[in-house]
């Protein structure tokens, strides 16, 4: 390969996914399939609006011809104050190493593309937090470098803690260790559900998030929200809803959806495997439904072996029933929410707490 001389940039296209996905897999730990790939933009109920302007993503050739950095480019779209808002989330900025210098040209290209009124990247890692300090701005809302954890599958979770630092016998200690923790746990429990709220467990989503996402976005004006219509929700999740990932949990009153959240099946590297609260929305203005939602969440762990169920964004409003009963807690490498606007006036509005009501499901952490 080529070395040293300035690549190439110019736009991505969907006929590229092959290169792009060649240069995903040298660097990366998983990659889509074409199907997948293409679906994040042809699928999108956004394509038929901006597909035939909105740019795929960006890629670097050298003089070979030979593709050596590429950045994704998804679009959304969000609500605020009555307004639409087209967002770009980026994903997956790749680079070969001898090219790093020009890694920051990528970046560049996605932070000024004219059609976006919004940025949003939910997943950055550690080699990317400088560059994303420099570029965007920490949501004001919440710690995105902390998991908030409820452990299901005790004795597993202290063999893995123990081994994380280094104790000497981590599986006969274990044992005691698991006790200890189930002990200390007992003494905690969730607010009791109500009566009238059923939890049920969903396959996909269905016409009733049509009408909740009106009522949502009617009775929260002033907050952000990315949309959550039927059509949306199941192009957003359909990659981990293809692969069995998913599990929907929904509360309802009288027949009427109220409330639901979402999760997703990960194993972690250390071979835990997980449940993560993805998103949990709600209509009830005095009624909790965190609580009842988070014991089916956990009954659904231990059901399938699953050894936590976990939450990254700690000190959400909205989430304070986790925070509470989840008492343990596990760092990120750096923080993973940043946003962006063009747009002083909604820049200013985003600048306070007021404005947000966050989760994985905004940017890319859910999409794939």
């Amino acid at each position: 390969m080529t070395t040293a001389l300035t690549p190439r940039l110019r736009t991505a296209s969907l006929q590229d996914y092959p290169r792009i996905r060649g240069l995903e897999a040298r660097h990366l730990p998983a990659t889509l399939s074409e199907a997948s790939w293409l679906g994040l933009f042809l699928d999108n109920p956004l394509w038929s609006r901006l597909g035939a302007s909105w740019p795929v993503g960006w890629v670097f050739e050298n003089t070979d011809g030979e593709l050596v950095g590429s950045i994704g480019n998804v679009p959304s779209l969000y609500r605020f104050r009555g307004e639409e808002y087209v967002c770009a989330n980026g994903r997956s900025w790749v680079i070969e190493p001898e090219y790093r210098a020009y890694a920051l040209m990528l970046m560049d290209e996605y932070y000024q593309q004219p059609g976006a009124q919004l940025f949003v990247n939910t997943t950055v890692g550690p080699d990317g937090a400088a560059t994303a300090d420099m570029f965007a701005t920490r949501i004001p809302l919440g710690d995105w470098q902390s998991y908030a954890i409820a452990i299901t599958r005790y004795r597993p979770f202290a063999r893995r803690a123990l081994e994380k630092k280094g104790v000497p016998g981590a599986a006969p200690l274990s044992l005691p260790a698991a006790a200890a923790l189930w002990c200390a746990d007992a003494l905690r429990s969730l607010p009791p559900v109500p009566p009238s709220v059923e939890v049920t467990r969903l396959e996909r989503f269905d016409a009733r998030f049509d009408a909740f996402w009106s009522e949502l976005v009617r009775t929260r004006p002033d907050t952000l929200l990315a949309v959550r219509d039927e059509r949306t929700l199941n192009w957003h999740y359909a990659e981990p809803l293809r692969a069995g990932q998913v599990r929907i949990l929904t509360a309802t009153r009288a027949g009427l959806l109220r409330g639901y959240c979402v999760l997703r099946l990960r194993t972690l590297p250390d071979g835990l495997r997980c449940l993560r609260l993805i998103d949990y929305r709600s209509l009830e203005q005095d009624v909790d439904l965190l609580p009842a939602l988070l014991r089916a969440a956990l009954r659904t762990a231990r059901q399938e072996n699953l050894h936590i169920v976990e939450h990254l964004g700690r000190g959400l409003p909205g989430m304070r029933a986790f925070d509470e009963f989840a008492r343990y807690r596990f760092p990120r490498q750096c923080w993973a929410y940043y946003y962006r606007t063009p747009d002083p006036v909604l820049a200013e509005a985003l600048s306070g707490v007021r404005a947000w009501d966050p989760s994985e499901y905004d940017g890319d952490a859910s999409l794939y």
